[in-house]
């Protein structure tokens, strides 16, 4: 993060506390009945979260063989597949049990799923060690013929196959080196004839055909259906999702980002896709639904942040930088404000943009953070206004803007693990996915096999699934642009 003259002084991340180790406990007998009651049924959507020390004994406890698949026989090894699995498991295993996950994954699992996964920064147990896992069946005879699910269709893009191009690190320029910045004013008409857009000629990366609308030529149930495409990626997503926008703007997109690795398995992230490592591109699956009464099945919260004074219009912007906010030098009011508070600026400050509500005499207009997209302020030059802002999206003139920050105790990304009522009543199955603070990892875990503990009271059992990735997760509504939001602590909820 970079900020010239009297604002040299970057913005680092906000002080960390230490890792919340709070010890693993065994869920009740209610809820450890109302586990098993959703084990053993036949569900079409089955998502189980286990904290076992152990990968292998937590793949098992995931995927017993009372879930909605066939174990194979002589006749049946070389059917198809019959659904999807998706497999998260946190890096507190140690990193050979990570590179051999494939292999341990139980034999009935992996004949009649495809298998698709990563490995995250936490799931959602209380310490965020273990793995968490939803399987996706389409129905059969043998199954609920109401269910909504009616087909679901995995992919996997590399990198190489995706024609896609790195995009260069980012600087107050975004297509520009920090030192070229420094060079030259971006209030000369040379340097903004040089700097048109962030968002042109991107738009070139193929998309998997799992990943488009269904065809005419297939069923009328498909063609009515409504369409999720579950992904988990590397960092070069950028691209992808727009191309993915373009060729599919009526589907929801939600997904977390694989998280960095090569400390851990000497890869940038670990992934797996059918039986194999993986460690760039986009893998995914297309889940079609029959169409249900409208409500909002997405969601994303940003519990720990606080408006840092009221909305305002972007009056100069050109791609990611903001030059005026209500006809002022923008980061001159963003310093104004802090002046203004107990607050400093060596913390991080984010941009909230969306649809303000209605402003009173008594409130000022606010930008609504229910629909909201936020990006965090990566640099600024108060002599000259420039701003920039952490996204790959070009801002426009009129754009409503808020500055947000953290204003409260941060979780650093760590799930909420209470089993809601509503879940258990409905047989609702919730995605969450979250971002965690990237100075704030879990490590590996000692005793791994469990040797020295007793499992039966160390680890549970819970039908949740979700992860949460210092790399932040992707969403997208149907008809909007999808984005990936790496705000500490910002939570993702997506209900199938």
């Amino acid at each position: 993060m970079h900020f010239s003259r009297s604002f040299t002084k970057a913005m680092p991340f906000a002080t960390t506390t230490a890792i919340r180790r709070a010890g693993n406990a065994l869920f009740t007998q209610t809820t450890t009945a109302i586990l098993g009651h959703r084990l053993n049924k036949k569900t079409l959507w089955t998502a189980t979260t286990s904290s076992h020390p152990d990968l292998a004994t937590a793949l098992s406890q995931c995927l017993p063989t009372s879930t909605p698949t066939s174990p194979p026989t002589a006749n049946n090894t070389g059917a198809k597949k019959s659904g999807v699995t998706i497999i998260l498991a946190s890096r507190s295993y140690p990193s050979s049990d990570l590179l051999t996950l494939p292999s341990k994954i139980p034999i009935h699992i992996s004949h009649s799923q495809h298998i698709l996964g990563a490995v995250v920064d936490r799931v959602p147990t209380p310490s965020g060690h273990g793995v968490s896992t939803l399987t996706i069946a389409p129905a059969t005879d043998a199954t609920v013929a109401s269910d909504r699910l009616v087909d679901c269709q995995p992919f996997y893009l590399s990198g190489a196959e995706s024609r896609r191009k790195r995009l260069k690190e980012k600087s107050v320029g975004k297509w520009a080196r920090s030192q070229d910045i420094e060079e030259r004013s971006l209030d000369t008409a040379d340097a903004w004839s040089s700097f048109k857009s962030i968002s042109i000629g991107r738009n070139q990366v193929q998309v998997p055909a799992a990943a488009l609308p269904p065809a005419s030529s297939d069923s009328a149930s498909a063609r009515d259906a409504d369409q999720d495409i579950m992904m988990i990626s590397d960092l070069e997503v950028h691209q992808f999702l727009e191309a993915l926008d373009t060729a599919n703007p009526t589907a929801s997109k939600i997904g977390l980002m694989a998280s960095s690795t090569p400390f851990i398995t000497g890869r940038p992230v670990t992934m797996f896709y059918d039986g194999q490592l993986v460690q760039d591109g986009v893998l995914g699956v297309s889940i079609l639904k029959r169409p249900a009464p409208k409500q909002v099945t997405t969601t994303v919260t940003y519990p720990s942040m606080s408006p840092l004074g009221p909305a305002m219009q972007i009056t100069r912007c050109r791609g990611n930088i903001i030059l005026e906010l209500d006809e002022s030098n923008a980061t001159r009011l963003l310093l104004d404000r802090l002046q203004a508070t107990t607050l400093t600026k060596d913390k991080e400050y984010f941009l909230a943009t969306g649809k303000p509500n209605t402003a009173t005499s008594e409130s000022p207009a606010q930008v609504d953070m229910s629909e909201a997209t936020v990006y965090k302020i990566t640099g600024g030059d108060p002599s000259k206004g420039n701003m920039a802002v952490d996204t790959v999206h070009d801002l426009q003139i009129g754009q409503w803007v808020q500055f947000i920050h953290h204003g409260t105790a941060q979780d650093h990304g760590h799930i909420d693990n209470g089993l809601s009522s509503s879940d258990i009543q409905t047989d609702v199955t919730t995605v969450r996915f979250t971002a965690t603070d990237p100075n704030n990892t879990i490590e590996e875990q000692g005793d791994p096999t469990g040797a020295n503990s007793d499992s039966s009271s160390s680890t549970s059992v819970q039908p949740r699934f979700g992860g949460s990735s210092e790399n932040g997760f992707i969403v997208g509504q149907p008809h909007q642009g999808t984005w990936v939001c790496a705000v500490t602590d910002s939570v993702l909820k997506h209900t199938l």
